[in-house]
């Protein structure tokens, strides 16, 4: 296997043959000891277990009474966007891989005579929950992240070369009687006016140009409510590891009543 999960891997087999999803479940197990895998025989009885628990991967035949596979997939997909979904199935067809990656499957695999296929089905699924767990981990760690930018309470932004923001928080939105959403993706000239985007302009490339941290004084801007506010930013080069434009992160200090 290419990847083996730190923690067991909680498996819902779904087949309407109980005795191919049983042999499918000793022979998953006897894959990897970190596989533990449950059956269902329909679809009602599947989703009855995933209302009442927890499980870290669903492999589904697609050929079933009452609902398919692919109708199984569309509502699990309802609730649960990421979590991993296998359809291994005895009706391969190219409309049916297509309907399956429509709705979101996250792998498929087509039931084939002997016990290798076992070998190559536990791989799909420690390799999917893997992805969607280290997936689950980064999105964690943004959030945090977020969390701390938003609750500074100094002016936090990131500008690219071309004047673009690509990182605000909830300080700067407030200042600007806007929100995040609103200035990430905006450029200076729209949030700050002409006159002082063209000076930040030139810091922004002054500090791209030489690579050094740069402190500005005394910049006067107006607050939402129109009153002037004069503000310190300190920037600094910021690598854009998804590009080679370059930008700048900057932290400003309201120094008004200084």
């Amino acid at each position: 296997m290419s990847w083996d999960p730190p923690d067991p891997v909680r498996v819902l087999h779904v087949d309407d043959d109980p005795d191919f999803a049983e042999l499918t479940a000793t022979f998953l197990e006897r894959e990897s000891d970190r596989l533990t895998v449950e059956t269902a025989d329909d679809v009602d009885e599947a989703l009855e277990r995933l209302r009442a628990d927890a499980y870290d991967c669903v492999v589904s035949d697609y050929d079933m009474p009452g609902r398919n596979g692919i109708e199984f997939l569309e509502t699990v997909r309802e609730t649960d966007p990421s979590l991993p979904f296998v359809l291994f199935t005895g009706k391969g067809s190219e409309e049916v891989a297509s309907d399956a990656i429509s709705a979101g499957v996250t792998d498929y695999l087509q039931k084939e005579a002997g016990t290798d296929q076992y070998a190559v089905l536990a791989n799909r699924i420690v390799n999917a929950v893997g992805h969607d767990r280290s997936q689950r981990l980064v999105e964690r760690s943004e959030r945090r992240l977020r969390e701390i930018v938003d609750s500074l309470p100094h002016f936090l932004f990131v500008v690219d070369r071309g004047g673009t923001y690509l990182l605000a928080n909830e300080t700067l939105a407030a200042f600007h009687d806007t929100t995040v959403d609103e200035i990430e993706g905006a450029t200076v000239d729209e949030v700050l006016g002409a006159e002082a985007a063209e000076r930040v302009r030139g810091d922004v490339e002054e500090v791209l140009r030489t690579g050094e941290p740069k402190r500005v004084t005394d910049v006067e801007l107006p607050d939402a409510a129109g009153r002037t506010r004069v503000l310190e930013p300190r920037l600094l080069p910021y690598d854009l590891t998804d590009g080679d434009e370059g930008a700048v992160l900057g932290i400003a200090v309201d120094v008004t009543e200084r």
